[in-house]
Protein backbone atom coordinates (compact mmCIF):
# COMPACT_ATOMS: atom_id res chain seq x y z
CA UNK A 1 0.00 0.00 0.00
CA UNK A 2 3.09 2.39 0.62
CA UNK A 3 2.12 3.48 -3.30
CA UNK A 4 -1.54 3.90 -2.70
CA UNK A 5 -3.52 6.62 -3.45
CA UNK A 6 -5.35 8.07 -0.77
CA UNK A 7 -9.08 8.36 -2.06
CA UNK A 8 -9.90 10.90 -0.18
CA UNK A 9 -7.00 14.05 -1.71
CA UNK A 10 -5.12 11.75 -4.27
CA UNK A 11 -2.02 12.09 -1.80
CA UNK A 12 0.20 9.14 -1.37
CA UNK A 13 0.04 6.78 1.15
CA UNK A 14 2.77 6.14 3.31
CA UNK A 15 2.80 2.76 6.13
CA UNK A 16 4.95 4.02 7.86
CA UNK A 17 3.63 7.64 8.42
CA UNK A 18 0.93 7.07 9.48
CA UNK A 19 0.86 3.87 11.59
CA UNK A 20 0.74 6.77 14.56
CA UNK A 21 -3.16 7.69 13.23
CA UNK A 22 -4.00 4.57 12.66
CA UNK A 23 -2.99 3.26 16.57
CA UNK A 24 -4.34 6.53 17.62
CA UNK A 25 -7.83 5.69 16.29
CA UNK A 26 -7.70 2.40 16.98
CA UNK A 27 -7.41 2.88 20.91
CA UNK A 28 -10.41 5.53 20.59
CA UNK A 29 -12.74 2.97 18.70
CA UNK A 30 -11.55 -0.20 20.38
CA UNK A 31 -14.28 0.23 23.70
CA UNK A 32 -12.50 -3.35 25.27
CA UNK A 33 -8.89 -4.79 24.32
CA UNK A 34 -10.84 -7.90 22.42
CA UNK A 35 -11.68 -5.82 20.09
CA UNK A 36 -9.24 -3.83 18.99
CA UNK A 37 -7.72 -6.71 16.67
CA UNK A 38 -10.46 -6.48 14.05
CA UNK A 39 -10.64 -2.83 14.77
CA UNK A 40 -6.93 -2.34 13.81
CA UNK A 41 -7.38 -4.18 10.68
CA UNK A 42 -10.56 -2.26 9.64
CA UNK A 43 -8.35 1.30 10.18
CA UNK A 44 -5.47 0.52 8.81
CA UNK A 45 -7.06 -0.89 5.59
CA UNK A 46 -8.91 2.31 4.63
CA UNK A 47 -7.29 3.85 1.69
CA UNK A 48 -6.66 7.46 3.57
CA UNK A 49 -3.08 8.93 3.93
CA UNK A 50 -2.14 9.91 7.48
CA UNK A 51 -3.73 13.75 6.75
CA UNK A 52 -6.80 12.68 6.29
CA UNK A 53 -7.00 9.63 8.90
CA UNK A 54 -6.32 12.91 11.04
CA UNK A 55 -8.96 14.43 9.96
CA UNK A 56 -11.68 12.62 10.25
CA UNK A 57 -14.49 13.85 12.07
CA UNK A 58 -15.34 10.46 14.54
CA UNK A 59 -18.09 11.12 16.89
CA UNK A 60 -16.97 10.95 20.35
CA UNK A 61 -17.85 8.94 23.75
CA UNK A 62 -20.91 11.02 24.85
CA UNK A 63 -23.80 10.71 22.30
CA UNK A 64 -27.75 10.86 22.54
CA UNK A 65 -28.71 6.65 23.25
CA UNK A 66 -31.37 6.84 20.58
CA UNK A 67 -30.15 8.83 17.98
CA UNK A 68 -26.03 8.88 18.06
CA UNK A 69 -25.93 12.17 17.89
CA UNK A 70 -22.72 13.89 19.34
CA UNK A 71 -23.22 15.64 22.84
CA UNK A 72 -21.85 16.51 26.61
CA UNK A 73 -23.83 13.70 27.77
CA UNK A 74 -25.25 10.61 27.42
CA UNK A 75 -29.18 11.36 27.36
CA UNK A 76 -31.47 11.63 25.24
CA UNK A 77 -31.11 14.61 22.63
CA UNK A 78 -33.87 17.64 22.64
CA UNK A 79 -35.21 16.21 19.45
CA UNK A 80 -35.33 12.73 20.47
CA UNK A 81 -37.19 13.87 23.37
CA UNK A 82 -39.95 15.53 20.95
CA UNK A 83 -40.70 11.80 19.61
CA UNK A 84 -44.19 10.26 20.30
CA UNK A 85 -43.33 7.23 19.00
CA UNK A 86 -40.02 5.53 18.04
CA UNK A 87 -39.94 2.30 16.13
CA UNK A 88 -36.28 2.50 16.10
CA UNK A 89 -34.22 0.87 18.40
CA UNK A 90 -31.18 3.11 18.46
CA UNK A 91 -29.36 4.75 15.38
CA UNK A 92 -25.54 4.95 15.45
CA UNK A 93 -22.91 6.78 13.12
CA UNK A 94 -19.28 6.94 12.60
CA UNK A 95 -18.61 10.79 11.83
CA UNK A 96 -19.89 13.82 11.94
CA UNK A 97 -21.44 15.36 9.04
CA UNK A 98 -18.62 18.36 7.99
CA UNK A 99 -17.76 20.13 5.33
CA UNK A 100 -15.09 17.24 4.81
CA UNK A 101 -17.81 14.57 4.86
CA UNK A 102 -20.26 16.68 2.38
CA UNK A 103 -17.57 17.10 0.27
CA UNK A 104 -16.72 13.35 -0.20
CA UNK A 105 -20.49 12.26 -0.06
CA UNK A 106 -21.10 14.00 -2.84
CA UNK A 107 -18.16 12.80 -4.79
CA UNK A 108 -19.60 9.08 -4.21
CA UNK A 109 -23.71 10.12 -4.71
CA UNK A 110 -23.65 12.52 -7.24
CA UNK A 111 -20.62 12.37 -9.25
CA UNK A 112 -20.26 8.16 -9.44
CA UNK A 113 -16.56 7.80 -7.16
CA UNK A 114 -17.09 4.49 -6.79
CA UNK A 115 -13.58 3.99 -4.90
CA UNK A 116 -15.22 5.37 -2.31
CA UNK A 117 -17.91 2.55 -1.56
CA UNK A 118 -14.66 0.58 -0.36
CA UNK A 119 -14.12 3.30 1.99
CA UNK A 120 -17.27 3.79 2.94
CA UNK A 121 -17.83 0.05 3.62
CA UNK A 122 -15.11 0.21 5.77
CA UNK A 123 -16.40 2.96 8.36
CA UNK A 124 -19.69 1.33 8.51
CA UNK A 125 -18.10 -1.95 9.54
CA UNK A 126 -16.26 0.52 12.22
CA UNK A 127 -19.02 1.77 13.20
CA UNK A 128 -21.23 -1.42 13.58
CA UNK A 129 -17.76 -2.89 15.53
CA UNK A 130 -17.60 0.15 17.82
CA UNK A 131 -21.46 -0.33 19.57
CA UNK A 132 -22.60 -3.43 18.43
CA UNK A 133 -21.56 -7.05 18.36
CA UNK A 134 -21.01 -7.42 14.81
CA UNK A 135 -22.68 -10.91 15.02
CA UNK A 136 -26.05 -10.42 16.60
CA UNK A 137 -27.62 -9.23 13.43
CA UNK A 138 -30.16 -11.58 11.06
CA UNK A 139 -30.10 -9.72 7.98
CA UNK A 140 -28.88 -5.84 6.64
CA UNK A 141 -31.35 -3.80 5.14
CA UNK A 142 -30.80 -0.67 2.77
CA UNK A 143 -32.58 2.26 2.35
CA UNK A 144 -34.25 2.25 -1.03
CA UNK A 145 -34.36 4.78 -3.70
CA UNK A 146 -37.54 6.18 -5.42
CA UNK A 147 -36.96 4.41 -9.02
CA UNK A 148 -37.28 7.50 -11.20
CA UNK A 149 -34.32 8.77 -8.87
CA UNK A 150 -32.54 5.56 -9.27
CA UNK A 151 -32.73 6.01 -12.77
CA UNK A 152 -31.17 9.35 -12.86
CA UNK A 153 -28.72 8.85 -10.29
CA UNK A 154 -27.60 5.37 -12.05
CA UNK A 155 -27.12 3.34 -8.80
CA UNK A 156 -28.15 2.93 -5.29
CA UNK A 157 -25.28 3.96 -3.40
CA UNK A 158 -26.72 2.38 -0.21
CA UNK A 159 -27.18 -0.56 -2.12
CA UNK A 160 -23.37 -0.56 -3.17
CA UNK A 161 -22.35 -0.63 0.38
CA UNK A 162 -24.58 -2.87 1.83
CA UNK A 163 -23.29 -5.90 -0.08
CA UNK A 164 -19.73 -4.85 0.71
CA UNK A 165 -20.60 -4.50 4.67
CA UNK A 166 -22.78 -7.65 4.38
CA UNK A 167 -19.25 -9.46 3.23
CA UNK A 168 -17.13 -7.72 5.72
CA UNK A 169 -19.87 -8.78 8.74
CA UNK A 170 -20.82 -11.98 7.10
CA UNK A 171 -24.50 -11.34 7.12
CA UNK A 172 -26.91 -11.19 4.68
CA UNK A 173 -28.56 -8.37 2.96
CA UNK A 174 -32.30 -8.15 2.35
CA UNK A 175 -34.45 -6.00 0.38
CA UNK A 176 -36.95 -5.48 2.60
CA UNK A 177 -38.32 -2.18 1.50
CA UNK A 178 -39.62 -0.36 -1.99
CA UNK A 179 -39.37 2.85 -2.25
CA UNK A 180 -43.17 4.17 -3.26
CA UNK A 181 -43.10 8.12 -3.24
CA UNK A 182 -40.36 10.44 -4.53
CA UNK A 183 -39.67 13.39 -2.23
CA UNK A 184 -37.80 16.62 -2.09
CA UNK A 185 -34.35 16.81 -1.71
CA UNK A 186 -33.69 17.52 2.04
CA UNK A 187 -32.21 20.89 1.29
CA UNK A 188 -35.74 21.87 -0.40
CA UNK A 189 -37.47 21.10 3.07
CA UNK A 190 -37.99 23.25 5.28
CA UNK A 191 -38.13 22.37 9.03
CA UNK A 192 -37.76 18.82 10.42
CA UNK A 193 -41.98 18.55 10.31
CA UNK A 194 -41.98 19.21 6.92
CA UNK A 195 -39.49 16.40 6.47
CA UNK A 196 -41.40 13.86 8.73
CA UNK A 197 -44.75 14.32 6.74
CA UNK A 198 -42.62 14.35 3.19
CA UNK A 199 -42.04 10.38 4.53
CA UNK A 200 -44.86 9.08 5.83
CA UNK A 201 -45.97 6.49 3.93
CA UNK A 202 -43.09 6.63 1.57
CA UNK A 203 -41.81 3.22 1.76
CA UNK A 204 -43.53 -0.09 1.29
CA UNK A 205 -42.88 -3.89 2.36
CA UNK A 206 -40.67 -5.74 -0.46
CA UNK A 207 -39.21 -8.70 1.48
CA UNK A 208 -40.51 -11.91 2.15
CA UNK A 209 -41.36 -13.29 5.46
CA UNK A 210 -38.85 -13.21 7.60
CA UNK A 211 -39.25 -16.17 9.36
CA UNK A 212 -38.92 -17.86 13.17
CA UNK A 213 -37.82 -14.98 15.52
CA UNK A 214 -34.67 -16.70 16.80
CA UNK A 215 -33.69 -15.95 20.58
CA UNK A 216 -36.64 -14.17 21.32
CA UNK A 217 -36.31 -11.24 18.30
CA UNK A 218 -35.13 -11.09 14.53
CA UNK A 219 -32.84 -8.15 14.53
CA UNK A 220 -32.28 -5.81 11.55
CA UNK A 221 -29.86 -3.43 10.85
CA UNK A 222 -31.17 -0.58 8.65
CA UNK A 223 -28.46 1.12 6.32
CA UNK A 224 -27.96 4.40 5.15
CA UNK A 225 -25.67 7.19 4.17
CA UNK A 226 -26.59 9.62 6.79
CA UNK A 227 -28.82 10.61 9.70
CA UNK A 228 -30.02 14.18 9.25
CA UNK A 229 -33.86 14.40 11.12
CA UNK A 230 -34.25 10.58 11.29
CA UNK A 231 -37.40 10.49 9.44
CA UNK A 232 -36.59 8.20 6.78
CA UNK A 233 -35.11 5.79 8.55
CA UNK A 234 -37.91 5.90 11.14
CA UNK A 235 -40.34 6.11 7.74
CA UNK A 236 -38.33 2.58 7.01
CA UNK A 237 -38.44 1.02 10.65
CA UNK A 238 -42.58 1.44 11.16
CA UNK A 239 -43.03 0.11 7.45
CA UNK A 240 -40.76 -3.13 8.61
CA UNK A 241 -42.93 -3.00 12.02
CA UNK A 242 -45.86 -3.50 10.37
CA UNK A 243 -45.14 -6.31 8.27
CA UNK A 244 -42.45 -8.10 10.45
CA UNK A 245 -44.55 -7.70 13.92
CA UNK A 246 -43.18 -7.00 17.30
CA UNK A 247 -40.78 -9.40 17.85
CA UNK A 248 -38.16 -7.81 15.22
CA UNK A 249 -36.27 -5.50 16.48
CA UNK A 250 -34.98 -2.82 13.80
CA UNK A 251 -30.98 -0.61 14.56
CA UNK A 252 -29.92 1.65 12.06
CA UNK A 253 -26.23 2.42 11.07
CA UNK A 254 -24.88 5.65 9.04
CA UNK A 255 -21.66 6.85 8.04
CA UNK A 256 -22.46 10.55 9.04
CA UNK A 257 -24.98 11.87 11.96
Amino acid sequence: MSRSICVACAGRIVLQSREASVRRLTNQLSSNRTRYPAMYRLISGLSLCASCLEKLPVIGAAICWQCGREQETEELCQDCHKLTEETLQSNRSLLRYNQWGKDLLSMYKYRGEERLAVLYAKLLAIAVLRYHQVTSFDCIAPVPLHDQRLQERGFNQVDLLAGRLGAEMGVPVRALLHRTKRTAKLSQQTGRSAREESMDGAFSWAGERLGQAKAGSYRILLLDDIYTTGSTLRSCARTIREHAGSLCDIYSVTIYR
